[in-house]
C-alpha cells in the first residue's frame, strides 16, 4: 500500500465516487498510487497517515462531445455514400462483364459454325 496526496481536483473513488479533495491523502494499492501519479492526479507522500481506499474509480467531468459526433455523423454519411457508389460500380462492371461474355460466347460459335464447313 501507498500514501499518496490528491493533487487533481477530478478524483473520485470508492463504490459511491466520492469526490477525493485536493490535499487529501489517502492509501491505495501500489498500482492504483502509480497510475494516478503517472496521470498527474496525485503525488507521492511522507506523511504517516491517510484515509484507506480499498475500492475506487477514476472520473472526469463530461466533455462538449457534440462537435465530434457532428464529425462522426458526417463521416458515416460519407461512407455511405462511397459504399452506395461502389455498389453501383459493382453491379455495372457485372453488366458489363456479362455482355462481353454473351459476345465472346457467340464470337467462338461463329467461329465453330465457320470453321467446321472446311
Amino acid at each position: 500500500m501507498a500514501l499518496v496526496e490528491i493533487v487533481a481536483s477530478n478524483l473520485h473513488a470508492g463504490a459511491n465516487l466520492a469526490k477525493l479533495e485536493v490535499g487529501s491523502v489517502v492509501e491505495v494499492d501500489d498500482k492504483t498510487a502509480a497510475r494516478w501519479i503517472s496521470s498527474g492526479k496525485a503525488k507521492e507522500t511522507d506523511k504517516k497517515k491517510g484515509v484507506k481506499l480499498t475500492s475506487f474509480e477514476v472520473a472526469t467531468p463530461a466533455a462538449d462531445n457534440s462537435e465530434l459526433q457532428g464529425k462522426l455523423d458526417d463521416a458515416l454519411a460519407q461512407i455511405q455514400v462511397l459504399n452506395d457508389a461502389a455498389t453501383a460500380n459493382e453491379q455495372k462492371h457485372a453488366t458489363e462483364l456479362a455482355a462481353e461474355k454473351q459476345r465472346a460466347d457467340a464470337a467462338e460459335q461463329a467461329l465453330a459454325e465457320a470453321t467446321k464447313g472446311k
